[in-house]
C-alpha cells in the first residue's frame, strides 16, 4: 500500500487548519488535479533515467528543462514506470498529461548541460526520426511527441566552449538542431543576466510579479544588477588545459520567482572542487550570494558527493529542496547530512528526492527515513499571486499521476 501523509503549516490561519488537513486529505489517492491559470506548476519529473522538468508558467507558458535517459535499463538506472518504453516517450507521455488543456507543444526547452542524464543517451536502439537525419533519444524523443519552439542551450551556435563538444550525442544532438531550425524550432544560446529570454507568451501584463532570471552559463554569471554579468573562470590562455572547466561546471542556472515566491536549478553545478584543482571549481559558492534566499531548490548533481556546500545552502535558505535522484549513489551521505543539518537556516527543512536505491538506502541509513515523503514525481503548486505553495508526491510506477502525499501550504517569504 502506498504511503500518505499530510502536512500544514497554516500558522496565520489556526481556525482553518482542521478544515485544510481535511480537504488535503481527501486529495490523496486520487490523480493530480489539473493546473488553473494564475497558478506556477512545477514537475521534477521521475523516470529513474536522468533530470527532467516542466513548468506551466501562471499564464500557461510551457518549459521543459531537460530530458535525461542514461542507461539502457541496467540494474543500476531501474527506469520508471518500467522498461517497455524509453525515457525519452515516458516524459512526453507525462507532458501531454499535464500540458494545459488545448497545448500540443512547449513553449521553451533548456538543455542545461551536454550529458546523457540531462539530454538523452544515443543507443544502438535508438531510432531514427521520421526524416532520418538524427535519431530519437531524450529531448529529441521528447520533441517528436510534443514539438518545441524554442531551445535554448549553453553552447549554441558553434558548441566550442571551453573546446569543442564532441562525441556521437552531440553529433546527433547538432543535427536535430540543424534539422529541426527548418521546420519551427528556434535555437537560442542561453543568456545569463537577462530576464526576458525566457518570457510569459499568452497574457505577460496579466501576471507582473513573475519572471524567470538566466543566473549563469559557462561561468558567466550574473551581477544582480540590470542584466550585467562577471565572469568567475579564468580566461583559458591562463590556466593549464587540465584545469578548464568541466561540463558540470559550465551547466546553466536559473531562478524563477513569482510574488515573494522563488525557485532555484542549476543543472549539476559543482559544489566543491575536486582535490588538487582550483578553488574556483567549486561553483555553487560564487553564485550563492547572487542567487539569494529562495524558497525551493533542486540539489545540485542529483546530491552527488561534495554538492550544497555550507555556503550555498546558507545563501540560499530553502525550506524544501528536491534530490533529483537516479543512481545508486544518489544522494552521498555527506550531501544529506548537510541538507538536513538543522543548524543552517531555516531550522526546518523538507528533502524529497525522485527516487532512492536500495543501495542507497545502506548507505544512508537512517537518513533515509528522515525524507518528506517516499520517492516520486515531485510537483510544485503555487498559488496565484506567489504568497503559498505546497509539495505533491505522485506515484511513478504507473501513469496514474496519483497523489501519495501532500505537504503544506508553506507561506513564501525568501526577500528578507
Amino acid at each position: 500500500m502506498a504511503q500518505v501523509s499530510v502536512d500544514c503549516r497554516m500558522s496565520r490561519w489556526p481556525l482553518i487548519t482542521i478544515t485544510l488537513v481535511l480537504a488535503q486529505a481527501s486529495a490523496q489517492m486520487t490523480p493530480l488535479p489539473a493546473w488553473t491559470p494564475g497558478t506556477l506548476e512545477i514537475h521534477q519529473i521521475s523516470t529513474g533515467r536522468g533530470n527532467s522538468a516542466l513548468f506551466i508558467l501562471p499564464d500557461g507558458t510551457t518549459l521543459l528543462v531537460d530530458a535525461g535517459a542514461a542507461g539502457d535499463g541496467v540494474p543500476e538506472t531501474d527506469p520508471h514506470p518500467d522498461a517497455s518504453r524509453t525515457p525519452g516517450a515516458w516524459i512526453a507521455r507525462y507532458l501531454r498529461r499535464h500540458l494545459p488543456s488545448g497545448t500540443n507543444q512547449l513553449d521553451y526547452a533548456v538543455i542545461t548541460h551536454f550529458h546523457p542524464d540531462h539530454m538523452g543517451q544515443l543507443l544502438p536502439t535508438s531510432p531514427p526520426d521520421v526524416t532520418g537525419a538524427y535519431r530519437l533519444t531524450g529531448i529529441t524523443e521528447v520533441d517528436a511527441s510534443v514539438p518545441i519552439r524554442t531551445l535554448l542551450d549553453r553552447g549554441w551556435p558553434d558548441y566550442s566552449y571551453p573546446a569543442p563538444v564532441a562525441g556521437s550525442m552531440m553529433d546527433n544532438y547538432r543535427r536535430f538542431v540543424e534539422g529541426r531550425k527548418h521546420s519551427g524550432l528556434t535555437v537560442e544560446r542561453f543568456r545569463p543576466g537577462s530576464s526576458s529570454q525566457i518570457r510569459l507568451k499568452q497574457e505577460p501584463t496579466k501576471y507582473p510579479a513573475f519572471e524567470i532570471r538566466n543566473i549563469v552559463a559557462n561561468g558567466e554569471l550574473w551581477t544582480g544588477s540590470g542584466e550585467a554579468t562577471r565572469h568567475i573562470f579564468p580566461a583559458l590562455a591562463s590556466v593549464p588545459q587540465a584545469d578548464w572547466p568541466n561540463e558540470n561546471m559550465c551547466s546553466i542556472g536559473l531562478r524563477v520567482q513569482y510574488g515573494r515566491f522563488r525557485y532555484f536549478t542549476g543543472g549539476d553545478l559543482p559544489g566543491t572542487a575536486d582535490p588538487g584543482f582550483p578553488a574556483w571549481h567549486a561553483v555553487e559558492a560564487a553564485i550563492a550570494p547572487v542567487v539569494g534566499p529562495v524558497d525551493v531548490h533542486v540539489v545540485n548533481q542529483h546530491g552527488s558527493m561534495g554538492e550544497e556546500s555550507d555556503a550555498f545552502l546558507q545563501s540560499l535558505r530553502s525550506t524544501v529542496l528536491i534530490v533529483p535522484a537516479w543512481a545508486p549513489s544518489h544522494p552521498a551521505p555527506d550531501v544529506l547530512k548537510r541538507i538536513m543539518n538543522s543548524r543552517l537556516p531555516p531550522p526546518t527543512r523538507y528533502v524529497f528526492a525522485t527516487d532512492l536505491r536500495p543501495s542507497a538506502k545502506t548507505v544512508i541509513g537512517q537518513r533515509a527515513g528522515q525524507l518528506a515523503a517516499p520517492p516520486g514525481h515531485i510537483v510544485l503548486r503555487v498559488d496565484p499571486g506567489g504568497e503559498r505553495y505546497r509539495v505533491f508526491v505522485l506515484n511513478n510506477n504507473d501513469e496514474t499521476d496519483t497523489v501519495m502525499t501532500v505537504k503544506g501550504p508553506f507561506s513564501a517569504s525568501p526577500n528578507s
